[in-house]
């Protein structure tokens, strides 16, 4: 499977997903769009299917309520793979797509909000696509899904404290490792 994967140094950045963003009109925060793409892959969507990118697309459409097509909807199916082979990899290459670090504190705050509520809404929406709302979702998963609906509601107001930063790096760990694990833990159940 992983042989078809983009490689995740090949994942586009922040800056080009605006971008993209940006000139096909769309209004959507970059991080958004991963956290829905890492949601969907949470979710149990199988890249290893023949329709995953078309799948993912739609997915995503239905997600955040936009149209994806073009360049985006291209380099949308590179983040998607490049996305799960970061996730995938043994050094935990994964990162969440943010704002770079030297962008305010409060847009990475909102930014790493949009990421948690786009993973809500893709894992929501690759459990409806998948006709899997009846099936049961492990204890360690519901608790992270719940730690990130927290973190959906955070303030970017309150980023003016002197651990603003600290908490902000901690937190985006937490996000990071807690999504490869769920991933993880798909990727390594559908093996079998």
């Amino acid at each position: 499977m992983l042989d078809s994967l983009g490689a995740f140094e090949d994942m586009p950045d922040w800056e080009e997903l605006a971008d993209l963003l940006f000139n096909a009109g769309q209004t959507v925060n970059p991080s958004e769009i991963h956290g829905v793409m890492v949601g969907l892959l949470a979710s149990g969507f199988d890249p290893a299917d023949d329709n995953h990118l078309a799948q993912t697309v739609a997915a995503t459409e239905r997600a955040l309520g936009m149209d994806v097509a073009g360049e985006l909807a291209e380099t949308m199916g590179r983040l998607s793979l490049a996305t799960l082979s970061a996730i995938v990899d043994s050094d935990y290459a994964f990162q969440p797509v943010l704002p770079s670090d030297d962008d305010a504190i409060e847009t990475r705050l909102r930014s790493l909000s949009g990421w948690v509520t786009g993973f809500l809404s893709g894992f929501t929406e690759g459990v409806s696509s998948r006709n899997a709302s009846s099936d049961a979702v492990d204890t360690s998963t519901a608790d992270i899904l719940r730690d990130f609906a927290m973190l959906a509601q955070v303030d970017a107001d309150e980023a003016d404290s002197e651990d603003a930063e600290r908490n902000l790096e901690e937190l985006i760990e937490y996000v990071r490792l807690a999504a490869v694990s769920i991933v993880q833990d798909v990727v390594n159940n559908r093996e079998f």
